[in-house]
């Protein structure tokens, strides 16, 4: 999230009268993230969230808003897109899609201990039974193995010189899993359930946002994403207790299969090495300019202190413990 698109307030006041929400109130962008345009809109009858859309096209967006429907009706805490007096829910603005959402309650937790990571871990579980029946909705993912490897040479200069062995290294060892994940249980996942795509309201989980990675592929992999945010310290190693919570939030709702415990520490390398190479991608971004270059980048290092750690940590085994 973050503001490429500028919007005056005659435009947002045309836009927002063809909501039955009352007047505008007040706005503001949010510069955080590095994909799309994002504010926050306040209205006579409601607190709301504008999205406008900067990388995904008018075909990609009907299958985000379907998503956000149908995890709603089925008791996952989402935004549901804002429908306007016509039934609407998908907006042109500035020649590009455009959603609005009500502005859920609560906000990112700044430290998760093992309540919350049971908590997310129990709702991602949830998720991810719901969106087994969600047959007809589906979408590719974009940043899967061919992304990372046809990236390497843009990428591979931002990385230190004793870890540019690492980051090929990695590609190869990923295989494996890249191969058997066509075989494991899957559906739609979030791919992005980061700390900060979680709003607790007190003590408890309040919502659920930023499904713009959302695709279909292995539970497992999306299990591995969580638990590499969600229960690293600081020098990458997994928090055992909180590990094991969020693991154990997950199975209270589906139960992991013996393919998915084979293979578990290496879905976790693997998630590493997506999100090192999505920052190492954005700062590249950054670094060549332009129009769209991001104007924050999150530490790539962070994640390849992950991976380092994922690597040789013994702790990936807990899970089958």
């Amino acid at each position: 999230m973050s503001v490429y698109t500028e919007l005056t307030l005659q435009e947002l006041q045309m836009f927002t009268n063809q909501f039955d929400l009352g007047h505008l109130k007040a706005f503001k962008g949010v510069e955080a993230g590095v994909e799309n345009t994002t504010y926050f809109v306040s209205l006579t009858n409601q607190e709301t969230v504008l999205q406008i859309f900067e990388e995904q096209g008018f075909e990609e967006i009907p299958f985000f808003v379907e998503l956000n429907r149908r995890l709603g009706h089925d008791g996952v805490p989402v935004a549901t897109p804002i429908a306007n007096i016509n039934g609407e829910r998908l907006f042109t603005l500035k020649q590009k899609p455009a959603v609005l959402y009500p502005r859920l309650k609560g906000s990112p937790l700044t430290s998760p201990n093992p309540h919350a990571c049971n908590q997310i871990g129990k709702m991602l579980g949830r998720m991810h039974i719901a969106s087994i029946q969600y047959k007809d909705l589906k979408r590719e993912n974009h940043r899967w193995n061919l992304w990372w490897e046809s990236n390497v040479s843009r990428v591979l200069n931002l990385v230190q010189d004793n870890y540019q062995q690492l980051l090929i290294d990695q590609i190869t060892r990923s295989k494996p899993f890249i191969n058997m994940a066509k075989k494991l249980p899957n559906g739609i996942i979030h791919g992005d359930l980061f700390v900060d795509n979680v709003l607790f309201d007190g003590d408890t989980l309040a919502g659920i946002i930023d499904f713009y990675n959302a695709c279909n592929g292995a539970f497992i992999f999306d299990l591995a994403i969580a638990v590499n945010d969600w229960c690293s310290g600081p020098d990458g190693r997994l928090i055992n207790d909180s590990t094991k919570s969020l693991v154990a939030g997950y199975q209270e709702e589906r139960a992991l299969t013996d393919d998915e415990l084979s293979i578990w520490a290496l879905a976790l390398e693997t998630a590493a090495l997506r999100f090192w190479m999505l920052r190492l991608v954005a700062l590249a971004r950054k670094r060549e300019g332009g129009p769209k270059a991001p104007p924050h980048v999150k530490d790539p290092n962070d994640f390849l202190a992950i991976l380092l750690a994922r690597r040789s940590d013994p702790q990936c085994d807990l899970i089958s413990n």
